[in-house]
């Protein structure tokens, strides 16, 4: 890790308190590298430590306080470089406005003082993983903040052993429901492959498989603000979702819909049910594969199209449950280890 351009991108996250395990040891070994780089970086604290006063004091930010930041930015760009040093003038600049951006969306700049701090920064970030199998039923977890989670089959939610101070982020792939404890000092994060979630207390379920087309997140109570993202990663929809509402999300384009919200089909997960109303088969194939870690083939593509509305125990045996969506008797069925095949009467 010595290009200049990943430095940079190292201490923004470090200063945005967004910084990986990983990298908080990369940047860890580069101010050890060498003297210049810790006076690289102090400096850069300094300015932080300047932004941060004049951001958080109890006065609006006025003229001294800015003309004293402009100062210190100013003494540090008078530096002179060497060939092994960076070109720190545009550097600085662009890091100072990148601090005061930060401060006035509200994520501040913590208190560095020395490289000992890192150490308790690098514990904080410290993730866990749990992963529910497929054919796997729900398992419940409390996060440090007393946050509530419940995870469905085939998931996996990545969160970590203790939040930070301006927020508590979790990144899923799959369906949960959060029970988010109430904090509006830091919000609750929930980063998707194609969305993510921000709420300050509520109850919601994400639905979010990162290879399935869509994703529906449907809010019980409280209030989130959903953000969705095209495939380059740009933000395509933001909306407020308000109670009793489920949006859905294009994992391909970013856009969304809002619909009304069934709550009885949305948590009959939760009492290790699986109801559905007037679903295409393909979805509910899906489904059955995850609860029942199953792979499930089709002879004819059309009978993906085909609606169905039932209620099922999660402890029925998955052949049982498809004998029963096919009442009329139209399909055939095959079941060898874990494949099942299926195919239209002839």
């Amino acid at each position: 890790m010595t290009e200049q351009k990943d430095i940079e991108q190292l201490i923004i996250r470090f200063f945005q308190k967004e910084i990986s395990e990983e990298d908080l040891r990369l940047l860890d070994q580069w101010l050890n590298a060498d003297a210049k780089n810790k006076e690289y970086f102090f400096q850069l604290k300094r300015i932080s430590d300047d932004c941060q006063h004049s951001f958080t004091s109890t006065n609006d930010f006025s003229e001294s306080s800015w003309k004293r930041m402009s100062a210190r930015i100013n003494a540090v760009g008078k530096v002179k470089s060497d060939k092994e040093d960076f070109n720190r003038w545009p550097h600085y600049l662009k890091y100072a406005a990148i601090i005061i951006i930060t401060l006035v969306v509200g994520w501040g700049v913590g208190e560095v003082n020395d490289i000992k701090h890192f150490r308790a920064y690098e514990k904080a970030l410290t993730y866990n993983e749990i992963h529910v199998e497929k054919g796997g039923r729900a398992n419940t977890i409390i996060l440090s903040d007393s946050t509530k989670v419940i995870l469905n089959a085939a998931t996996t939610l990545r969160y970590p052993s203790s939040f930070s101070l301006n927020e508590r982020r979790v990144y899923l792939d799959g369906e949960a429901y959060f029970e988010v404890k109430k904090d509006k000092k830091r919000p609750f994060i929930v980063e998707l492959k194609k969305q993510d979630i921000t709420v300050l207390g509520t109850v919601f379920n994400v639905e979010a498989y990162s290879k399935e087309a869509f994703s529906s997140i449907t809010l019980l109570s409280g209030r989130i603000a959903l953000r969705a993202f095209n495939n380059k990663g740009d933000i395509v929809s933001k909306i407020v979702l308000n109670p009793n509402s489920t949006a859905v999300c294009n994992n391909q384009t970013g856009y969304m819909m809002v619909q009304g919200a069934n709550k009885v089909l949305t948590k009959s997960w939760l009492n290790n049910e699986y109801k559905f109303k007037d679903e295409p088969l393909g979805i509910i194939l899906k489904r059955l594969e995850n609860y029942y870690d199953v792979d499930i083939h089709l002879d004819d593509p059309e009978i993906n199209k085909i609606e169905y509305t039932g209620t099922f125990s999660l402890d029925q045996d998955i052949m049982d449950v498809l004998q029963i969506i096919d009442y009329e008797g139209n399909l055939t069925f095959k079941h060898t280890k874990r494949d099942i095949f299926i195919a239209k009467k002839k």
